[in-house]
């Protein structure tokens, strides 16, 4: 540790402005985006008064460290203001301190370093960057490399300033865990921190005494990294146990091989497969997203001038390919334990591929030091991390404009149906014809439904669903959850009189792309009124009478159970 290499400063400098100027532009559309998303409408408050109960996330879901910074989220009046503070703080510093930590360590060079960063924090197999809620998750993962970085300096540190960095770690890891696969990784720097004291041994020990001795050292030395998770699961296993809903909600067992290789596989087809190839399909179809990103990646590689230090020809090459196969793996496995699965479908299905962009670095990074030995680290670094940029970078933006489109139509109709009286229906099916008149759908969720008609309407006990995306029995359904503990959804209540909302697009509707420009136009270039731009969107017609093809709460059996 103490042959730490010392970049010079202006280029390192150069290289971190680089780095942050690019993923900036690249979630730029984060800010525009002020809307809500699934279980957002259960934890957030979209104005002051309205009502969320969030005491579930203490004493149902066990988050505590989630529930707090809803908390405070909900406390300043501006939710989304915070939530979206939190996201880009994550993904910055969280980038910053990758590359930092990898150079100080002397894993990689400037130029790996850039582009590993940039492939790990514009992952668009993640597609909820956008969410208001999981910007939790992707605070933690950026405090994650926060609390490696100070660990790095911490090794070499002595005195007080040694002290005050190790509980700053400690503190930081602690935080990173509201997001428990990061568990995962933490246990990647514990043995990165193993590797460094087992290389600042004595040589003349031989290899097993010199681990047992590192092993050793590490205990001795790190004692509050080490009982670190395992105090935290104790404290959740006490006093924030998972209850009712979410007991059952994680399906924990132990796979079997079968179930362990179709995990993998479906783990592999949501986070690389799918997103490759939907990223050819939308380059093909609507290429300037990726024209663009092109212009942004091609000008960050002037700048950054890769190939102008020392070759890292002498660096591992399989390595990093060994690490992010096992790192696949591992990242996926606390998953397939608890019996879930990702969906490039569903974007809120994708939440489970935030980590995801670590292994695909690292191979990338693998690929990348083999072809330079024929072609040079310029174009090596051009090949590899430039055109995976390129790729990531477009079909993120393409994921932000489908966030952004759904967000407008969500606003449609809440602003349709504040502006007349609320008929005599508290529970309301929500007929959604508007997709036919957009390239990519995905159904409302309850708590989108339900918490448009609250901010529409009031704090009553509303209880909304989409037509299409919910079985027959669903008030049977919500009537068995809103009564199990701990649960989420106490305030629904699906026995009162009945509704459909038929919406329908308006005047005004057009493909995600189209209605996306014209909103940027309209909010940051003032061509027209945000207000009656959304009022021309959606058509909105309410029926008053039962659901049809949906069974009454007293017609369906007393055994019901939840479909997801």
């Amino acid at each position: 540790m103490s042959s730490f290499s010392r970049p010079s400063l202006p280029p390192l400098l150069r290289a971190i402005a680089i780095l942050i100027v690019v993923l900036l532009v690249a979630h730029a559309p984060m800010l525009l985006n002020d809307g809500l998303f699934m279980d957002d409408w259960l934890v957030l408050k979209p104005r002051p008064d309205y009502f969320v109960d969030i005491d579930f996330l203490l004493n149902g879901a066990g988050h505590p460290i989630f529930f707090s910074y809803d908390t405070f989220a909900n406390w300043t009046g501006a939710p989304v203001v915070v939530m979206v503070s939190l996201a880009l703080a994550g993904i910055v510093f969280g980038a910053v301190c990758l590359m930092l930590t990898a150079t100080r360590l002397d894993l990689l060079d400037r130029a790996e370093a850039v582009g590993f960063a940039l492939i790990v924090w514009t992952y668009p197999g993640y597609q909820l960057w956008a969410g208001k809620a999981n910007a939790v998750y992707v605070f933690s993962f950026g405090l994650l490399f926060v609390g490696a970085w100070l660990l790095t300096l911490a090794f070499s540190a002595q005195g007080w300033r040694r002290v005050l960095l190790r509980v700053a770690c400690a503190c930081l890891f602690v935080l990173s865990f509201a997001l428990n696969s990061t568990v995962v990784l933490y246990a990647c720097v514990m043995l990165g921190l193993f590797v460094a004291t087992w290389r600042s041994g004595a040589v003349a020990h031989g290899f097993i005494r010199r681990a047992w001795l590192a092993a050793w050292r590490c205990t001795l030395g790190y004692p509050e990294l080490i009982a670190l998770p395992l105090v935290y699961a104790g404290a959740l296993g006490i006093w924030f146990k998972r209850i009712g809903l979410y007991a059952q909600h994680y399906d924990a067992h132990l796979p079997t091989l079968g179930e362990l290789a179709n995990g993998w596989k479906a783990f592999f087809d949501a986070g690389y497969r799918d997103v490759v190839a939907h990223a050819i399909g939308a380059a093909i179809q609507v290429p300037a997203p990726f024209i663009l990103a092109a212009v942004l990646v091609g000008v960050a590689l002037l700048l950054l001038r890769p190939g102008t230090e020392a070759t890292a020809l002498r660096r591992a090459t399989a390595l990093p390919l060994i690490l992010a196969v096992v790192l696949f793996l591992a990242l996926s496995s606390p998953y397939l334990i608890a019996g879930l699965r990702p969906s490039s479908q569903h974007f809120y299905e994708s939440r489970h591929l935030l980590l995801f962009g670590v292994p695909a670095g690292l191979a990338l990074l693998a690929f990348k030091r083999q072809t330079e030995r024929w072609i040079g680290p310029t174009a090596a670094v051009a090949m590899l991390f430039g055109l995976g940029s390129i790729l990531w970078i477009g079909m993120l933006w393409n994921d932000y404009v489908f966030m952004q489109a759904r967000t407008l139509k969500q606003e449609a109709l809440t602003r349709s149906l504040a502006d007349r009286i609320q008929p005599a229906a508290t529970v309301y099916a929500l007929d959604d014809q508007f997709f036919d008149y957009r390239s990519r759908d995905v159904p409302f969720g309850l708590a989108e439904v339900t918490g448009m008609l609250r901010l529409a309407w009031g704090n009553q006990p509303f209880f909304g669903f989409a037509l299409r995306a919910e079985r027959p029995d669903i008030l049977q359904e919500m009537e068995w959850k809103r009564a199990a503990p701990g649960t989420a959804f106490r305030h629904f209540d699906p026995s009162g009189p009945q509704a459909t909302i038929s919406l329908n697009a308006g005047s005004g509707a057009a493909l995600d792309r189209a209605l996306v420009r014209k909103y940027y136009a309209c909010r940051l270039l003032a061509r027209c009124d945000v207000a009656e731009f959304l009022a021309q969107l959606a058509q909105v017609k309410i029926t008053v009478g039962p659901i049809a093809g949906i069974l009454p709460l007293n017609g369906a059996s007393e055994d019901v159970s939840p479909s997801r």
